[in-house]
């Protein structure tokens, strides 16, 4: 068959002379979208090799990345994408509403009491189109916790001494956006999540490159390690929510996330070879500084979220 890239003949799947594949792209749509999920969701023997390597030997499979042996092994992108998935899945699966006031005692609203909330300082703060959002809050007899709520940024603005900073009328109007619409904020906090987590794959990679930096690896060579290492948590987290909140009176989830961390310290010592102490100690600043890059993260996610609300 002749290449369509270069016109010289292809005896098999890749052509030998430029490298392309035989994949024909040119196609209906459902066709095309069922053969990029199947390559995506494919298990084969690559797919258990992974895997066994990934949880028996942690830290090998970055390490046979790094000696150039890819063959045998599933993607690393591939392997990342199909546990956020899943994980982001089982979360929205498992995920409980918040409960109604009905249904929670520590929440209470005494209507005699918000009457005397001055909404004067929390008005002032507010835009026109936020002012309608609070009308439209307090309005609401069937969400009484997300009114109380409400009154109770009232009674916090009131209660100022000065007049509110910019950043406090920024947090008050967040505030205003998630409570006029709690279940949407949620739903697309949700859906924005895992791009949040794949944007920080670079940088946990960047954080290994700065402590690991004698060891003269490529950056890549940190990025994967770094996807492996978040395949792994992916691949906890979704246990953890999949096990009951009352199972052994959370026992388990605490096996697994001390199992997590050895994991981890496991894995660094493996592929970077530094001594099982100063591995513990780079595991433990590599994870808080890891943690106080993902909150700006995170933050900016819910901005954006409640932006588009």
């Amino acid at each position: 068959m002749e290449c369509p890239n270069c016109g010289n003949e292809r005896a098999l799947d890749f052509c030998a002379h430029c490298g392309q594949n035989d994949r024909d792209y040119l196609r209906s749509l459902p066709s095309l979208v069922r053969d990029i999920v199947r390559e995506v969701f494919e298990v084969d023997s690559r797919t258990f090799r992974t895997l066994r390597l990934l949880v028996l030997q942690p830290g090998e499979l970055s390490a046979e990345f790094s000696r150039n042996r890819r063959a045998n092994y599933s993607s690393p992108i591939r392997l990342y994408l199909f546990f956020s998935l899943l994980f982001f899945f089982v979360l929205s699966v498992t995920s409980k509403p918040e409960p109604t006031v009905e249904q929670d005692p520590v929440v209470r609203f005494d209507e005699e009491r918000a009457e005397s909330v001055d909404f004067t300082a929390l008005r002032e703060a507010l835009s026109p189109q936020q002012l309608g959002k609070v009308d439209e809050i307090l309005s609401r007899d069937s969400n009484r916790g997300t009114k109380a709520s409400a009154y109770g940024l009232a009674f916090w603005a009131d209660r100022r001494q000065d007049a509110l900073t910019e950043i406090e009328r920024f947090y008050i109007s967040q505030g205003i956006d998630w409570l006029h619409a709690p279940r949407l904020a949620a739903e697309r906090l949700e859906n924005n999540l895992p791009i949040t987590m794949f944007f920080m794959l670079p940088v946990f990679a960047l954080l290994l490159a700065l402590f690991y930096r004698k060891k003269r690896r490529f950056y890549v060579e940190h990025f994967v390690f770094s996807v492996h290492v978040h395949v792994a948590v992916f691949a906890v987290f979704t246990l953890l929510a999949l096990v009951p909140e009352a199972m052994i009176g959370g026992i388990l989830d605490l096996i697994l996330l001390l199992a997590l961390a050895v994991y981890n310290v496991l894995a660094l010592f493996r592929y970077y070879g530094d001594g099982v102490f100063l591995t513990v100690v780079k595991w433990g600043f590599l994870t808080a500084g890891y943690a106080i890059l993902l909150i700006p993260g995170i933050l900016l996610t819910v901005f954006v979220t409640l932006s588009a609300l």
